[in-house]
Order: structure tokens, then sequence, then C-alpha cells
């Protein structure tokens, strides 16, 4: 009786561990992809050039919104997060209407069949005050995915929130790896 009890509980416990390894499995980037800011940062270009440079058929747009994406045919979303106050000045916006842009432009990119992948990609100095932490926190709040660098989760943040939610975390060592962390 007990060796049937220990032979049930291993079976369980490796169907458990399967599933959850399956399910936080890295998703399959399709091109083509369109890439935008949730605070105007440069995270954006570095991820559309350093993807261009593995051969995605990469976009960018720091101002996309909604329907700029309908019926457009991109498959992949990567909206990188952090915030520039240079940036967002030049862009005449602020944080709370870029979290109210992505937000709508991520929920109608799901509604259209896409990956979304929320990035943070120029490391902590992205990290550094609470328009940071709310652009993370809206663009992680609705990714398939998380892509971040090393610098960028030094502190392990990005990849205790992937464990945490049970979602798949791409990590490049740096914003010329994003490419080629895509693409493997």
């Amino acid at each position: 009786m007990r060796k049937t009890f220990v032979a049930f509980l291993f079976v369980a416990l490796t169907v458990v561990f399967a599933s959850v390894a399956f399910a936080a499995d890295k998703p399959v980037i399709e091109d083509p992809l369109i890439v935008t800011t949730c605070g105007q940062s440069p995270g954006a270009v570095m991820v559309k050039m350093s993807s261009m440079q593995a051969g995605f058929k990469a976009e960018h747009n720091n101002n996309l919104t909604a329907a700029d994406i309908k019926g457009k045919g991109y498959k992949t979303l990567i909206v990188t997060s952090g915030t520039s106050m240079k940036g967002m000045g030049a862009a005449g916006t602020n944080v709370d209407k870029e979290i109210a842009r992505v937000q709508e432009l991520m929920e109608a990119a799901k509604a259209e069949g896409m990956l979304v992948i929320g990035a943070h990609v120029e490391g902590m100095a992205r990290r550094t005050d609470q328009s940071d932490q709310a652009s993370i926190d809206a663009v992680l709040s609705n990714a398939d995915a998380v892509l971040a660098t090393v610098d960028s989760d030094s502190d392990g943040y990005f990849t205790k929130y992937a464990e945490e939610h049970n979602i798949p975390i791409i990590k490049v060592k740096d914003a010329l790896g994003i490419g080629q962390g895509l693409k493997n």
C-alpha cells in the first residue's frame, strides 16, 4: 500500500512539474514585430534594431495606438517599460497617459491574436522612481511573456514576477543580444 502511494505521489508530482514547465516555456516569436514604449524611453528603438539584426521584420512607433495595429497583420507586440521625463516632455505626454495608451494597445493586440511581450532592456537606470515602476507594472500586467536584460533583472525582479505569474521570461545579456534572444 505504501509503495502504491509513493508511486502515485511521484506520478502526480511529475505531472504537476511538467505542466508548470510547459506553461512557462519560451513562446515562439513570429514576425512582423511592432515595438513601442511605455514612457518614451529609447528602449523600443533598441529592441527594433537588435531584432532586425537578427532577421526579424520589425517596426517601432513610440505613439502606437490600438487603432494602428487593427488588421495590420502584426504577430508580436513588444512594449518596453521604464520612463524618460525628457522623452515624455518632448512627446507632450506623461506616465498616466502612457499607461492608458499601452493598456488599451495591449488589450487590442490580444484581441488580434498577437503575442504580447513586456520588456525592460535599459537596466537599473530605468528603475529609479515611481514613474518607472508604474510603467513596469502596467506593461507586465498585460504581458504573455517577459523580456529583460541581465542588468534590468540584476535583483531578480523580472524573474520572480515571471515565476509568480507562470509566464516565460527571455533574459538576454544586453541590448545587443535582444534579437538573438528572441530568435533562440
